[in-house]
Formats: structure tokens, sequence, C-alpha cells
């Protein structure tokens, strides 16, 4: 819009207070003549440069961003970066401010468009906000009522890589049943994953725990899912893996990993706003919330402009959010529906609205799902020692409000890195061990190292062998053929053992693997077949006579015939021509 069509839209009053601040206009007093003198002063380069020049520094820097920014002025992404809006006179009524010369430049949030080229040689370059990180993790934080609470770190990518492993295991095995209603992972379900977790839980569960109090279970369940991993066994409330589970579990390798990661960033429905059950009206009637994709794209999008290896304060991480335009809308509606304990008391404005609705949201994408996957290191403290900057802006007595109020600091590390395309390739932060037990000559396994054993390193170790004693083992051809026979991959289990071998595996267990391999091929299965019972012999004689038939009939015995199931179609068509018919 052009500027002599916004100033038409001003009352008189207002535009005798802009004419006050462009000087020479004061003697005007008719719109039409208001709106020349404005125009002609900011519309003439000399005089225009002649206002600028009156412009406190901070109002200079709104202008410029808007400038940068096509002409649209975001007053949150200003004060964020800022630390607050150029200054107004202080006025009896909220409602009522007294113009300042910024607002000769931006009106309503918005440059006029033809004024844009005449800012060209006045405003600065942007400056891009750079959010920075500290090298070395804090160990503690300061209270503002005085003391300090200690923080729990969390290092998660060797972690996150092996419980998400564990989890498609489980998947694989049938062990993960699903909840009718919510299709998530039952109780039983959740308590099996957790039993398989590398570091356990995140946070302490009472002994009566319930599978929504989880995080790590939970949030890899819902990943698992929502990336397409994992998926509904037709006609059965149980988890089977897709073909993208599938890929990923029986290979490790990162892309199928990094496939899913995007699935899940663009495609998966889950809100995991309603992981914060302390926000009231997700439901209601008159609630219309963003789809969730949108928002979580978003996120994970100011992620991706993030330093990595750094610990980031997430306080910063939410400024970084409104500067680089990744804010994101929960509701659609004008009015916020959303609510702690009760509409009346627990009513949410402003920035007590975003810390508890957004903040809290963006918590929970980082803390359950990118570091229960491995992608974020963590440093929190518990709940109940949290002290969210919001909690003084609120009314409500159920504090805390989430699991995910203490998130203090996160840091992005080389998995993450690499989902969030910031490294061309993943590189492990620590190469895993490759020494955990030594083979015998007689196949007999000796664990060098059994607190390094794994979940997962044990279900692999015990594909191919049964335990003797504690910590021994020894390779077995009956367990080593059964696990074949249930889809375990032959080269996948040899390169585990080499793996985690100390050094060569012995000549007589490579040929034990050999010879394993060589008589998982000795037999197949072939095509399947119709087994085909005749009346009487001798309709079994006239198909064997047949000189179509008799080409792919095979007998089995006096009345039964054989016919590969490929060529049904073949026999039904010629025993129709000899005036039979196969029912």
């Amino acid at each position: 819009m052009e500027l002599s069509e916004i100033l038409y839209q001003k009352t008189n009053d207002v535009l005798k207070q802009y004419a006050r601040l462009c000087g020479g206009c004061s003697s005007a007093s008719r719109k039409d003549d208001l709106v020349r003198c404005i125009q002609r002063t900011l519309m003439t380069p000399e005089s225009l440069r002649e206002v600028w020049s009156q412009l406190d520094t901070l109002s200079k820097k709104a202008v410029a961003m808007a400038y940068h920014n096509d002409g649209h002025f975001n007053a949150v992404a200003f004060a964020a970066q800022y630390g607050h809006l150029p200054e107004r006179p202080q006025t009896r009524w909220f409602w009522h401010q007294q113009p300042i010369l910024v607002d000769l430049f931006i009106y309503e949030g918005q440059l006029p468009s033809d004024l844009m080229p005449l800012l060209e040689p006045l405003v600065s370059p942007p400056e891009r906000f750079q959010l920075e990180g500290l090298a070395t993790a804090p160990t503690f934080i300061l209270s503002p009522y005085g003391g300090s609470t200690s923080l729990i770190r969390a290092d998660t990518e060797q972690a996150g890589l092996h419980d998400l492993a564990a989890y498609l295991r489980l998947v694989d095995q049938g062990q993960i049943k699903i909840s009718a209603t919510t299709s998530r992972a039952t109780l039983g379900s959740i308590k099996k994953v957790k039993a398989n977790l590398l570091d356990d839980e995140f946070l302490p569960l009472s002994e009566n725990f319930r599978a929504t109090d989880t995080l790590r279970s939970f949030g890899l369940d819902v990943f698992a899912q929502e990336a397409g991993l994992a998926a509904k066994a037709r006609g059965h409330n149980e988890l089977k893996l897709t073909p993208a589970g599938q890929a990923y579990y029986q290979t490790g390798e990162p892309e199928p990993l990094l496939e899913a990661f995007e699935t899940w960033t663009e495609a998966g429905s889950f809100d995991e706003l309603s992981r914060i059950s302390a926000i009231k009206g997700q439901r209601a009637r008159g609630t219309n919330l963003t789809p969730p994709a949108g928002r979580r794209e978003a996120v994970i999008e100011a992620l991706s402009w993030c330093p990595v290896n750094v610990w980031l304060d997430i306080n910063d991480f939410y400024r970084a959010l409104k500067i680089w335009h990744f804010d994101f809308e929960v509701e659609r509606s004008h009015f916020n529906n959303l609510y702690l304990e009760s509409p009346e008391y627990g009513a949410l404005h402003g920035e007590s609205y975003w810390l508890v609705v957004k903040g809290l949201y963006v918590n929970a994408i980082l803390w359950e799902y990118l570091s229960s996957v491995g992608a974020l290191d963590l440093l929190y403290t518990l709940p109940d020692e949290a002290d969210l900057d919001v909690y003084s802006q609120i009314y409500t007595d159920e504090l805390p409000l989430s699991p995910y109020d203490g998130l203090k600091y996160f840091r992005i590390n080389n998995l993450g890195a690499y989902l969030l395309g910031q490294a061309d390739a993943y590189i492990p932060a620590k190469p895993p061990d490759r020494t955990l037990f030594s083979i015998s000559a007689d196949l007999k396994v000796t664990l060098t190292r059994p607190d390094d054993l794994t979940p997962n390193d044990q279900h692999l170790l015990e594909q191919v062998a049964v335990s003797t004693r504690k910590n021994t083992y020894r390779l077995d051809s009956q367990r080593l053929l059964t696990s074949l026979e249930e889809g375990h991959d032959l080269d996948q289990l040899a390169d585990f053992l080499s793996s985690k071998h100390t050094g060569p595996l012995p000549a007589e267990v490579l040929s034990w693997l050999e010879q394993i391999k060589d008589n998982s091929r000795g037999f197949s299965v072939s095509d399947q077949a119709l087994i085909i019972k005749a009346q009487t012999p001798e309709l079994v004689e006239l198909i064997m006579a047949d000189r179509v038939l008799q080409k792919f009939c095979y007998r089995l015995d006096k009345k039964t015939l054989v016919v590969p199931a490929n060529k049904e179609k073949v026999f039904r068509t010629r025993l129709k021509e000899l005036e039979y018919i196969l029912l």
C-alpha cells in the first residue's frame, strides 16, 4: 500500500500529530493539505533524510528490520532481538498511543511500498541474530530466590540409536501391542521397551506408572509410528515393521533413519501439545488447533540454524524462534481458548501464553522425540525443581505444568547435525567399542566386557549362541538355524560376531559359519501348488494322458494330482474343454 493511501485512512487528529513530527506542516488543517504535506516531506530525499536523522538508534533498527523483511515489521521478533520496542510516551489509556517518529515510517506493521526505494541508502544492513552456546556444560543453575539447583545431564546419541533399534526389534518380534482407541503402545508393551533401554528413562517413575508417564519409551513409540517405521498389523492390535522399518532395522544405516526423520517432521499427525495435560481446552468445542506438522517443521527448521556441539540455553532458543521468524501459531482463532485450571482464572495472554503453550510444546519436541532418538543431548532439572520463567505470571496450583518444565539447555550432537541437514554424513562422536567377547576354536564365547553388553548386543548374541554359565556362551547350530528360519540375516549375524570379537575370528568359527550358510541353502521351498483330489483313479489317468495337462500335472497317488498354483487358470480352462469342472 502506498503512503497516500495509508494516510487518507487516518483521522485528522492523527494526521495533525504526524504533521507536527514532520515539521513545517503545522499550518495545514484540511485532510488533503495534511496528506500532501506529510507525503511531500517523506517522499522528498532531502527532507526524508532530515526526519531520518532525528530517529533514535532503536527506531532506525526497527525500520531497517522492516525494510529487510519485504516491508513487514514483526514486533515480536524485534522485541526478542533487541529487548523492547522503541519507547513511547506514557498515556492514561493503554489503547491510546501518541505517535512517535518511527510511526512516520511503519504503519500498522508495514512500510509504504513507495517509501521503500527512498529508504535504501538510509537503512543499515540486516543484523542477523547469531545464537551462541557454551562449550562446557553447566553443572547447576542459580535460583532467583537464592541457592542453586543441580542439572541432570543426558548424552543421548548412543542411547537413542540403541533404543530405537531395540524398539524395532520388539516390533519385529510381535511384542508391541497397541490400544484400539489411541494406537499407542499398551502399558505392558511400554514396560518391555523400558526394560530394553540403554540408559533408562529421563525422569524417575512411580511404582504404578502409566504408559504416558514415560518420556523415552513413549517418545520412541510415537516417533516410530509417525515416521513410518512401524504400523498396525492388519486385523491385529499389534505393530509390524514397514518396509522402511525393515530397511533401517536390518542395516542400521543412517540414510533410512534420515528419511524416517523427515517423514515424522513433515507428515506426523500426533499432536505433541496433548502431552501437556495442564493446558486445558485442547478439545473444547471452540478450539481450532493448527496442524502439528506445521508447528513441528518450524521448530526443526529453527534447529537447523543453530550451532552444533555447544550447549544452548532454552530461553535463547525461544528468542531465536521469534527473531528468525519461525514462530508458529497453535490456535487458528483470534481468541485464545487454551487455559490453565479454569477459563476464568487460568486465562493465558501475551508472554505467559507463549511460554506455557508454545514454550512447553517446543520442550516436548526437543525432549521426548529428538532426544529419545539420540539427536539432542540435554541438561535439565527434575520437574519439581524447575523454576519456569512464567510461574510468577500465571494463576494455577498445578505446578509443575509438565514433565518438560525443567529443560534448561540442549546440544545438537553429531547425529542431530546429520538429521537436521547440518552435516553431509553421520560420524559417531564416540565409535562403538569393538570388543565384547572372545571366541575360541571350540566355539566357546567368553564375555570380556560383560558390563558393556547392551540389550541389543545380548539379543544378537542369543541368535547364534546358547548360555552355558555366567558370561559364557557356546555357538550353537540349532540356535542359529532357528534364527535363520525366523527371518534373521546370516551375514548380519556374522558381521556382529566379527565386529565384537577381540581380533580376527578363528578359522574354526569361520568354517562353522560357512557350513551353516551352505546347509541353509540345501533345501528350498518351491512355488505354491494346488492339491487336487479326483473321484476315481480313471479320472487321474484321463488327466495324465491329456497332451496339454500332462506337461504340468504331477501324480501324487492314484487319486491325487499336484498342479502349480500359477497354472490353475490353464488347468481349469482345459478341464472345462474336457467337460469337467473344478470346485
